[in-house]
């Protein structure tokens, strides 16, 4: 497997190549000297966090109060209970950096990633000299230590630069001491104390022809520095072949079940490579903390936007749906874990809304504890968040086959879930309504939030859950809720607005998709939830017209997550041209020179995704930038969906993939049903399709959408398929499928 090379300078921390392992993470970058951004995942203040109020925060009173004209109704239900003025929402805390100083007239000129070892080299070079030294990095994949291995001496020096230097200001405000600093003959390093948790400390710790970094907490600043000194002194003992045998034993059984992917554009090759590596940096299952917006990694120069938190009405969800198609299903568990122990807070958010002992809710933006960081209707009663997460659960049944879990985790899981909607749901004349809910952000930017009835992303949702709670216990042999069947039978899977002739989906009753909308709520029956059933051709004229409707809008306010989700509903519905046009959109907007997706486009002219972008823009992008992993994984998920994807029962090969694409293969991407399927298209013929089944079961295939197209099956013999292809596999049966 190649390298994956960049080119210094890489002026920003944004612009830096990541290192992590789920809890400690890294980022490279320089320009004159080489610079290491550092920070752990479990950073966090968490005072200031909001629980709704017993008696008052009720979905009953907010139905009752709800005045779409005046948003005063909200301070009397989502009363916020005083809080020192020096006390944030909850939030991941910037840290520092280490720089290291070169031999005078030496500047990094090339980096380098090893993606089967993890290890990063950084070449150095003196002005107008051909020769090179390499600087490597090795982060540990179960510890949090960084090797730093110097066999040319091309290091003079590792100076600190805290946090503290560039919101040393906010900082103070919020009640939090100056750091201290740690200088030692050899060792340099640094505590920053917080006001009510646990201190963190890093240490530079010389060593044989390098350096080890080190990363560690305790109670307090001294206790965090001892556990730090010891973790690196330790580190320093084992010696840096400890850690690189393990890194190396560890990544290269994570890339042997890596799909490979091979594109007809050298750029999108590299990027989807870089992707799934920095999906496994972040999400390591060695680690007990799931990846929220920003994963391990935390710029040091300004408070994390949106406190880098657990977004759950997309963001989340978009970066581990990765796991499924990459085929590394282990790496979703610590989010599932996580979301397990948070069972207490997420009943407890359902008893009060709902004054229920079995529902489950998660808010819209938590904490790694699970808590709610503000509160009003957009955080609190999205319940697609929850319901979206619950689909998870069921899709990771789907990818394995695991019965256990289904019944142990997914089931329950989703009946919690399920239990809130009920408890929303209000039947009149035959037919049942949810009488006020959200459509995710939707009015951000440009109105006040609103709300409404049965909003198409709840129904959607619903409908999901309805689907698999069904099957779930047609597998499990449990007597279904007679509910899950008359939602089926009473709820609309969609709300309509417009002429006839012209009916499309609405965001909810009476509320049109009036104006550019960065999230496709709307559209979600479509992706992910998947909750159309069987097309009629009053469904299809439907889809149709919304599809239609929904690109007249433009996309002049789309970011960098959702251009990858437009691509996926658009291969959705067989577009073969558009989802690579936008990608290549998206990476001219949202791709910096370090391959990061960035929030903020990088240029006017095609999208004013944040109202002040001009203003923005005339700003350095070390103030400005801001790293999203989810449009990251987004991507490496859109190029899965383009390449095949299964929807109502059926597999689609290439169903998102422009016929100019001449030559164009992949391998090993899962499927539900647990199976690894992949192809090959040479000078525009398909030339290949290998399937192989991990537990046994039924799979249909179309090829871009062609009936006719006959197969012979295996190599002993020529069995002539027609296609719509219907496959029974055995466990472990790997089949070859080429044209006659």
């Amino acid at each position: 497997m190649r390298n994956i090379e960049f080119s210094f300078p890489l002026p920003r921390p944004h612009t830096g190549i990541a290192m992590g392992n789920g809890l400690f993470g890294a980022l490279v970058w320089g320009k004159d000297s080489i610079n290491i951004t550092v920070n752990r995942a479990d950073f966090w203040d968490h005072r200031g966090e909001y629980r709704p109020t017993e008696g008052v925060t009720t979905y009953e009173n907010i139905k009752k109060s709800y005045n779409p004209a005046d948003t005063s109704w909200m301070e009397d239900i989502f009363p916020v209970k005083p809080k020192p003025s020096n006390v944030h929402a909850p939030w991941r805390l910037p840290f520092g950096r280490f720089e290291i100083k070169l031999k005078s007239g030496h500047l990094p000129v090339k980096g380098e990633l090893d993606l089967e070892k993890g290890t990063v080299t950084v070449w150095i070079s003196a002005e107008g000299k051909k020769g090179k030294h390499p600087v490597i990095f090795d982060l540990s994949v179960n510890q949090n230590v960084l090797w730093i291995q110097d066999p040319d001496s091309m290091i003079c020096g590792v100076t600190v630069k805290t946090a503290w230097e560039w919101v040393g200001k906010q900082l103070k405000y919020f009640a939090f001491p100056e750091p201290v600093l740690v200088e030692k003959p050899a060792t340099r390093g640094w505590a920053q104390e917080c006001p009510a948790d646990p201190a963190m400390a890093a240490i530079c710790q010389q060593a044989d022809k390098g350096y080890v970094i080190a990363v560690e907490r305790g109670n307090d600043a001294g206790k965090a520095i001892a556990a730090t000194s010891l973790l690196a002194l330790d580190a320093v003992k084992k010696g840096v072949e400890t850690t690189r045998k393990a890194n190396e034993k560890w990544w290269q059984a994570y890339w042997k079940r890596v799909p490979s992917v091979i594109l007809p554009d050298d750029f999108f090759n590299k990027f989807y490579l870089y992707a799934i590596y920095k999906f496994g940096a972040a999400t390591n299952p060695l680690c007990p903390w799931p990846a929220g917006l920003q994963g391990p990694w935390v710029e040091e120069y300004q408070m994390p936007p949106w406190n880098a938190d657990y977004h759950f009405n997309v963001n989340v969800q978009q970066l581990y749906s990765l796991a499924f198609g990459s085929n590394q299903l282990e790496h979703v568990m610590p989010l599932f874990d996580r979301i397990d122990s948070w069972r207490e807070v997420l009943r407890r958010n359902a008893k009060v809304l709902f004054g229920i002992d079995d529902g489950l809710i998660i808010g819209m933006c938590v904490d790694d504890r699970g808590e709610m960081l503000y509160g009003g209707p957009g955080v609190l009663i999205d319940h697609a968040c929850t319901g979206w997460i619950a689909q998870m659960y069921w899709q990771y049944y789907l990818y394995t086959g695991d019965v256990e879990f289904l019944r142990e985790r997914a089931y329950p899981f989703m009946h919690g879930v399920m239990r809130v909607y009920e408890e929303m749901l209000e039947e009149k004349d035959g037919r049942l309504s949810i009488p006020l809910c959200i459509s995710a952000e939707f009015g951000n930017d440009i109105r006040p939030r609103l709300m409404g009835k049965d909003p198409s992303w709840q129904l959607a949702c619903i409908h999901m859950l309805s689907d698999a709670l069904l099957e779930a216990s047609r597998i499990l042999k449990k007597q279904p809720r007679p509910i899950w069947q008359t939602i089926k039978e009473k709820l609309p899977l969609y709300t309509l607005i417009g002429k006839p002739g012209e009916e499309h989906i609405a965001i909810w009753e009476g509320q049109d998709l009036d104006f550019c909308h960065r999230h496709h709520s709307h559209l979600s029956s479509i992706y992910p939830f998947e909750s159309l059933g069987e097309l009629t051709p009053e469904k299809q004229e439907i889809v149709e017209n919304s599809i239609d409707h929904w690109i007249s809008k433009g996309m002049g306010h789309w970011s960098e997550w959702c251009m990858p989700w437009a691509a996926i509903i658009q291969a959705r519905m067989g577009f073969k041209d558009s989802p690579w046009m936008i990608l290549q959109m998206w990476r001219k907007l949202f791709v910096n020179e370090g391959m990061t997706t960035v929030y903020i486009p990088r240029f006017r002219g095609l999208s004013v995704h944040r109202s002040s972008l001009k203003e923005l823009l005339k700003k350095p992008l070390e103030t400005t930038e801001t790293m999203q992993l989810e449009g990251t994984m987004g991507y490496a998920t859109a190029i899965y969906e383009m390449l095949v994807h299964t929807k109502g029962g059926m597999t689609h090969l290439f169903p998102g993939v422009p016929d100019d694409m001449k030559d164009i293969s992949f391998s090993n991407i899962r499927l539900p049903g647990a199976f690894l399927i992949g192809a090959e298209r040479k000078d525009f013929k398909l030339k290949s399709i290998n399937i192989k089944s991990l537990i046994g079961g039924e799979i249909a295939i179309q090829v871009d959408g062609n009936p006719k197209m006959k197969l012979s099956r295996g190599k002993e013999k020529n069995i002539p398929v027609q296609l719509p292809l219907h496959l029974n596999c055995k466990p472990g049966e790997a089949v070859i499928l080429m044209p006659l």
